[in-house]
């Protein structure tokens, strides 16, 4: 055997016949220098040719595409008995169409490159690249070990507009950021299949969003865990609460009235420490006009201050009871609506200050890297190698193109 084709392509048990140029292609005709059963090794066998076969091969020097091609043989093995199609070393499994070396080549490359580009480079199909891929990170992400995991965080995501695929839900140790599981759909349903993983781990706090679906999975089978709920999700379900309460008081405005709050929506929506001196301007005169929207703006920023002042959960728990009865007694409809929100889910919100300010804001930042990853591939049709690009998306830099 040569040695270019012994060390590029693992070519190993056959000789080279000849070699055809053309084209800038390279075909090498390879024959088997001895037949052996694949079952028992034994050289007592009778092989039956079956046809020929060609392997696409790594590129080597200025040939973008080689070929190994050889005849294919069925074993009929005297010793054991066995009736076998010969093994062929140098290919991953026996319906392979290109050599091991060259699938190494592809996934190296698709570490930098698009899958367009690969293809395009090697004269591939896409979906060819595609399922090489897939099968990778099938074998890598087949078993997710959870033994150590004691802080998980879950969240669902918008990803399709198709009715039945719209959500994903996604799981991630929040110490090492690792991806444990990715669900279809979102609510109790779509974690079903998590329990498998979890029920080895430590697990000893979850952090969420306000959602009681969730809540009620993990207290129903993880009934010691401790319930987060993120701090993020509740000053948002507040902004909204704000918002509401705006469109409502604009809405009795007339036209001219009306004009004087075009622009000024996210001018609620922001922190008061990070508004201009205009900007608290505008905010002294709405107190003196509209008092029931001043009223919700300064009511989202004592909330907000709660989480900056309370030493523990217990500072904590009277300032929320406090803000909450304050907030029932002003007769705003949003606001009692908020305060009873915050009543119904005041331990889980007590306990970010239980777990040092634990916080699923890591896992809202990788929600950002799931809709880049889907803008750069243009959307996926393959929920599988969506689900499994994004047990992949901890190792990728979204620097790089998909």
């Amino acid at each position: 055997m040569p040695v270019d084709l012994y060390y590029t392509q693992q070519v190993r048990g056959f000789q080279q016949k000849h070699v055809e140029y053309f084209r800038g292609k390279v075909v090498y005709e390879l024959e088997r220098r001895e037949q052996r059963c694949p079952k028992c090794g034994s050289k007592d066998v009778f092989a039956e040719l079956r046809g020929e076969r060609s392997i696409r091969g790594a590129p080597m020097g200025c040939c973008r595409e080689v070929y190994l091609r050889h005849s294919m043989h069925r074993i009929y093995c005297h010793a054991c008995h066995a009736r076998l199609m010969e093994h062929i070393p140098f290919v991953s499994h026996s319906k392979a169409r290109l050599s091991k070396s060259f699938e190494r080549t592809i996934l190296e490359l698709r570490s930098h490159m698009s899958i367009r580009a690969v293809s395009n480079y090697f004269h591939l199909r896409w979906h060819t690249v595609k399922e090489l891929e897939k099968k990778q990170l099938k074998k890598k992400f087949s078993r997710v070990s959870a033994s150590q995991v004691k802080i998980i965080g879950v969240d669902e995501i918008y990803v399709s507009r198709t009715a039945d695929q719209k959500f994903i839900t996604v799981i991630r140790d929040l110490e090492s950021g690792a991806v444990l599981y990715v669900g279809d759909g979102k609510g109790a349903a779509a974690l079903d299949g998590a329990l498998k993983i979890l029920k080895k781990s430590k697990l000893k706090a979850v952090a969420m969003d306000m959602s009681n679906a969730y809540s009620s999975w993990f207290q129903t089978h993880f009934p010691e865990i401790k319930i987060v709920f993120d701090h993020f999700h509740e000053i948002k379900s507040m902004n909204e609460k704000l918002d509401a309460v705006r469109r409502r008081v604009t809405a009795k405005l007339d036209e001219t009235q009306r004009g004087q709050f075009k622009g000024l929506r996210f001018l609620f929506l922001q922190n008061h420490e990070d508004l201009c001196e205009d900007a608290k301007t505008i905010l002294k005169n709405i107190r003196d006009q509209y008092r029931e929207l001043f009223d919700a703006y300064m009511f989202k920023e004592t909330l907000r201050s709660i989480y900056r002042t309370a030493q523990d959960s217990w500072h904590a728990g009277a300032a929320f009871h406090r803000w909450c009865r304050l907030a029932e007694e002003t007769g705003i409809p949003e606001l009692k609506t908020m305060a009873r929100t915050i009543r119904n889910n005041l331990e889980g919100i007590k306990t970010y200050w239980t777990f040092h300010h634990l916080t699923n804001a890591s896992t809202e930042g990788f929600n950002n890297k799931i809709r880049w990853l889907i803008r750069q591939a243009y959307g996926f049709r393959d929920r599988e190698y969506l689900k499994l690009k994004i047990f992949q998306l901890p190792e990728i830099s979204c620097e790089k193109e998909v």
